[in-house]
This record gives structure tokens, sequence and C-alpha cells, in this order.
């Protein structure tokens, strides 16, 4: 489920979801979103960016063990 050498494309997905995670967190914070927007932003864009976030993290973690 991973690419060895695709080592620099996981980190950067990585810091890609880490800051999708922030711009939704701070949407919803302080720009009171409300009605379907609230399902569609948290929901869809949060999980896929914490999926993201766990898979890239998780790549990261094999390559690197590979690499010892």
């Amino acid at each position: 489920m991973y690419d060895k050498a695709k080592l620099s494309e996981y980190k950067f997905r990585a810091i890609v979801s880490i800051f999708l995670l922030c711009l939704i967190s701070y949407l919803v914070m302080f720009h009171k979103v409300n009605g379907p927007a609230i399902f569609e932003i948290v929901f869809i864009g949060g999980l896929f960016s914490v999926l993201s976030l766990f898979h890239s993290v998780w790549a990261i973690k094999m390559i690197l063990k590979e690499a010892e």
C-alpha cells in the first residue's frame, strides 16, 4: 500500500493534510459554518485529511523501518 520511492511525496502529503486540518478548524471556529456546509467541510474534508495524514505517516514509518 506504499511505494518506497515516494518518501518525499508522503512527507508532502502529511504536511498538506495538517495544513488542511488547520484550515478546516479555523473555518469552523471563526466563520460559523452552518447547514450543509458543516457536513461538507468538516466530515468530508476533515475525514479526507485525517485519512490522508494517517496513511502518509504510516507509509513514512514503514519506509524508514525498511531503510534501517
